[in-house]
């Protein structure tokens, strides 16, 4: 039961991730966030840099895609046909992302006026770590357990 619920926080996790992803690949200018981060309106930068700015925001929209794909299915496997086998896969695609991703997060709110959704990015930490080390828990005790009997 609990590495059901694991997988339910993993693929909740996944889903924020390709809602983000796919706002992101979807852009068409920058978020007001990072308006108030560079001090400038969308519409006053010229073409190259609405052009770079704008690729830097999709290839963001597409690791968070990726690292949701990946979730999405492992723990869709896990949950659903009961494939524990590449489990694992699924924390790990999904924290190498979150970490970045609150990295990135965490230096904007810091280093500029701009304010990124920081709360919004801590919890989707949180719900990651939970569903992780309840993953990690519940595979431990069964690798445990098959080698005792």
């Amino acid at each position: 039961m609990l590495i059901k619920l694991a997988c339910i926080l993993l693929i909740g996790v996944g889903v924020g991730h390709l809602g983000l992803g796919v706002i992101y690949v979807t852009a068409d200018e920058f978020m007001s966030y990072h308006s108030q981060a560079l001090g400038v309106e969308w519409e006053s930068l010229n073409t190259s840099y609405q052009t770079l700015l704008l690729a830097l925001i999709h290839l963001s929209g597409a690791g968070a895609v990726v690292a949701a794909v990946v979730n999405l299915y492992f723990s869709g496997a896990a949950l659903f046909k009961n494939d524990l086998q590449h489990v694992w896969l699924a924390p790990v695609v999904a924290l190498a992302y979150q970490l970045t991703a609150n990295y990135v997060v965490y230096s904007v709110a810091k280093g500029t006026p701009g304010e990124p959704p920081l709360v919004l990015t801590s919890f989707g930490s949180l719900v990651l770590l939970s569903g992780s080390l309840l993953l990690a828990s519940c595979l431990f005790a069964a690798r445990k357990s098959s080698r005792v009997t």
